[in-house]
């Protein structure tokens, strides 16, 4: 039986949700290879516009008449069976497939592709890794869930047999995966509006690397407990990283340079000094060492790893200074689980601001609701907390998620509705040598604009 369908059976074909990240790159991907690509989106954005600039016609609003000459057609999970093209889709008996099905088969076209995982930090680690494979003699194909500076995109096509994609467990959207290396960088819980508990996302990252190919290699946090006997029983190659020196790839002489992270490396007894990050926080001292493990057991040499860890700037919305106000800083971070809030407070911390004031918007009811008291934690970190409404996203509010509680159990937290209200709090709060972090997975980031 094929894992894929066979894309030269279809000249057209049409992606509903077009605007999104990884959609819009493999639009893109199959446009330049001769296919004529069509999609529509609920909005305008940036995405589209790049889009409608290379040719490719995009339909704002959902409609059926929009897939009528689709021979194929995409779609993300986040699409409703009611959806008027898949329901015209259904009616006509035309071919769909889910979005990582594509991912997938296309990743599989390159004989060395490497699917970076985890809860918290694929877009990192995809961005160092490719950092790392742009300064070797290797020109990878790359595919990010967000902006890459190097590349000015999130996705580049490359001329080698390398690719580097990330690969995302809601909706068991990785086991449509087939690396011949896989990353896993924690495992932690969250989407449970999907997965019932750690338990079953352990066994969702348990069946993901099953897809590894079996000369393959899975690269593993030692340190995280919940990656802990993931592998057992694997018959792939197995290799570890994390600070502890049982791993395989491990850091240490860790010091703070000008509040950037410095280290030295070791990978199965080979030794990589000096390494200096441009990005801050020690949970991305992890990040690299899974990069530098990854790069190793390729035998991408160690100028070119200690290069390219130190010539990536990071990924957008991860901890991004983007501009000043009365002297202070302004960051947009993507940050919408407590574990990654208290991962770039500490970095923050760490980079030595006056006062840290975190701007939080969460993210769905359910993570809301459920991690609830993990956000209190998390977010009681910072000197100030304000927090606006919650982004809904794909769902509805049927379980009685409300900000306030969050509110009223952290000291001094404030709850501010608007974006204009939370600028206006910013100019008129900021001071010299303290940061505002807009952080969230929605929309908060827009308040930038109206600094």
């Amino acid at each position: 039986m094929e894992k894929f369908p066979d894309l030269n059976k279809y000249d057209n074909i049409h992606f509903i949700g077009i605007g999104g990240v990884s959609m819009s790159s493999l639009a893109v991907i199959l446009s330049e290879n001769g296919k004529k690509v069509t999609g529509s989106d609920n909005s305008v954005s940036q995405n589209t516009k790049m889009l409608e600039e290379k040719g490719i016609k995009v339909y704002i609003g959902h409609n059926a008449d929009n897939v009528k000459d689709a021979q194929l057609i995409v779609y993300t999970a986040a699409i409703k069976d009611d959806n008027p093209e898949l329901v015209r889709a259904k009616e006509t008996n035309t071919p769909t497939i889910e979005r990582a099905v594509l991912l997938g088969m296309l990743m599989s076209l390159y004989p060395h592709s490497i699917a970076v995982a985890g809860t918290h930090g694929k877009s990192t680690t995809t961005s160092m890794l490719s950092s790392i494979f742009l300064d070797s003699k290797y020109d990878p194909t790359i595919l990010i869930g967000a902006h890459f500076s190097r590349i000015d995109s999130n996705f580049k096509v490359g001329t080698s047999e390398f690719a580097v994609y990330e690969a995302c467990e809601y909706v068991n959207s990785f086991h449509h995966f087939y690396p011949e290396t896989a990353i896993i960088l924690n495992i932690d819980a969250d989407h449970l509006d999907f997965f019932k508990d750690i338990n079953n996302i352990k066994a969702s990252f348990k069946k993901f690397i099953q897809n590894v190919s079996e000369k393959g290699t899975v690269i593993i946090n030692g340190d995280d407990n919940n990656c802990k006997h993931i592998t057992d029983n694997c018959n792939r190659k197995v290799l570890t990283f994390g600070i502890g020196k049982s791993n395989n790839c491990y850091a240490y002489n860790i010091r703070t340079v000008e509040g950037y992270p410095k280290f030295n490396a070791v990978f199965c007894q080979q030794e990589l000094k000096d390494i200096r990050l441009s990005v801050m926080g020690e949970h991305n001292i992890i990040n690299a060492l899974a990069a530098i493990c990854c790069a190793k057991s390729y035998g991408i040499d160690n100028s070119s790893i200690i290069s390219g860890l130190s010539n990536f700037k990071g990924a957008d919305r991860r901890f991004q200074i983007i501009k000043k106000l009365n002297g202070a800083y302004i960051a947009d971070d993507y940050a919408h689980h407590p574990t990654e809030i208290s991962a770039t407070i500490n970095a923050a911390r760490a980079a030595g601001y006056k006062k840290i004031t975190v701007i939080f918007q969460p993210h769905t009811f359910t993570r809301t609701k459920l991690l609830q008291d993990k956000f209190i934690s998390s977010l009681s970190k910072a000197d100030k907390v304000i927090l606006t409404d919650i982004y809904s996203a794909r769902e509805i509010n049927t379980i009685g998620a409300n900000v306030l509680d969050i509110v009223n159990q952290i000291e001094g937290a404030e709850y501010i509705s608007s974006k204009e209200d939370i600028a206006k709090y910013i100019k008129n709060a900021a001071r010299p040598d303290e940061v505002y972090i807009l952080m969230g997975a929605g929309d908060i980031n827009k308040t930038a604009e109206l600094l």
